[in-house]
């Protein structure tokens, strides 16, 4: 073989191998890629599950309904840079929503309810994925800075199949978000869900720890919370408060003459009563027994006793359950003195019992100023 014939056959072989050794680089390129793109979703797993881990610790860091709903909106709305947002809750019993949280809106913003079965509220539900749903100046809710959002991704937040609310994070200007953010969304939507069902729980059976079963008023372990609160407003502000004690005249002969299911009737009937006859600020509640409390918010003697004149009347004038007619006495107690305040309760008590010497079905006001003076003495 001659020399030209070698080196052509060497010349070959140094080819081949050269392209052997090229597709070979190629292919470690290749892994290299794949493997640095797996090391990234891996990392992208990783950052969204630490993500998922900081917000459910944020949002289950509270029993508090309210806190709940406000920490679970800023943070969905932290994720895709909302500029405002809003938090609804379905109203039990209603194909409605109502507006139960927000931040960055105007007060009283347009928008506080949201009804289940019109758009675009039903396509979203539908779908159980969020959707940006764009917005016009005559619907859109103002932004606390001026101005309204152009856009508005709705996220249904549900537990399981049960449609407990939305979030309502609002855009200037239309955006596309990436299957990862939405997947996000939904991550901490559902962890929303959890956190409010267990807040839910926790006020119902604070409520019910707190509230007079019978008459779903405020039972007097309430009563005595809010008059702590309201005594303490008063004195901040310099205001004067009063309380009512009342009584039913001659309930234990409706209970031994009727028996105690129409005695039940008659004090759930009476409570109804109280609640009409009372000022919304006011605060009406079953002291024990027969014996009924209300406080009265910023009120001086005269207006307690205009007042419970007025409750006194509407008692008169009902007709209880089985037809009976029965009468209230009324101790009332005011005061601007915020040191008479913690001693209103038993004045108030001491009022009633002269009314109810005075012949019953009477209003009696505790003489404040006596104690007042006796004090200074």
């Amino acid at each position: 073989m001659d020399l030209a014939a070698v080196l052509l056959i060497a010349s070959t072989l140094l080819v081949i191998a050269l392209v052997l050794l090229t597709i070979a680089l190629m292919r470690l390129r290749g892994a290299t890629r794949e493997l640095e793109q797996a090391l990234a979703e891996q990392s992208g797993s990783h950052d969204r599950a630490a993500l998922l881990l900081a917000v459910a610790e944020a949002v289950n860091s509270s029993l508090a309904l309210g806190e709940v709903l406000n920490v679970a909106l800023t943070q969905a709305g932290r994720l895709i840079g909302a500029v405002a947002g809003a938090m609804y809750l379905v109203t039990p019993g209603k194909a409605e929503m109502r507006r139960q949280a927000d931040y960055n809106l105007t007060h009283n913003a347009k928008g506080a309810g949201r009804k289940l079965d019109e758009e675009p509220l039903r396509s979203v539900i539908s779908a159980g994925r969020p959707t940006v749903v764009p917005l016009d100046s005559m619907n859109a809710p103002g932004l606390d800075g001026g101005g309204h959002p152009s856009h508005v991704l709705v996220v249904p937040v549900q537990r399981a199949t049960h449609l407990m609310g939305a979030f309502e994070l609002y855009l200037q200007g239309t955006r596309e978000f990436p299957e990862d953010q939405i997947d996000l969304l939904l991550g901490v939507a559902a962890q929303a869900a959890m956190a409010i069902s267990h807040a839910q729980l926790f006020q119902a059976q604070e409520e019910n720890a707190l509230t007079d079963e019978l008459t779903k008023l405020p039972n007097r372990r309430h009563l005595a919370q809010r008059f702590l609160e309201e005594m303490q407003r008063a004195r901040r502000h310099h205001k004067s408060m009063a309380f009512l004690m009342i009584d039913i005249d001659h309930f234990k002969v409706v209970n031994d003459t009727y028996g105690h299911l129409q005695g039940d009737a008659v004090l759930a009937e009476l409570a109804k009563i109280l609640i009409s006859g009372k000022r919304e600020s006011d605060v009406a509640a079953r002291y024990g027994g027969e014996e009924f409390g209300v406080i009265l918010h910023e009120t001086n003697e005269v207006g307690a006793m205009t007042l419970a004149e007025r409750i006194r009347s509407k008692v008169e004038a009902a007709s209880f359950p089985g037809g009976l007619k029965l009468t209230i006495s009324i101790g009332v107690a005011a005061t601007d003195d915020e040191a008479l305040f913690t001693g209103l309760l038993e004045k108030a008590d001491q009022a009633l019992y002269a009314a109810k010497q005075a012949g019953r079905n009477a209003v009696r006001a505790a003489d404040m100023k006596g104690v007042h003076s006796a004090q200074r003495e």
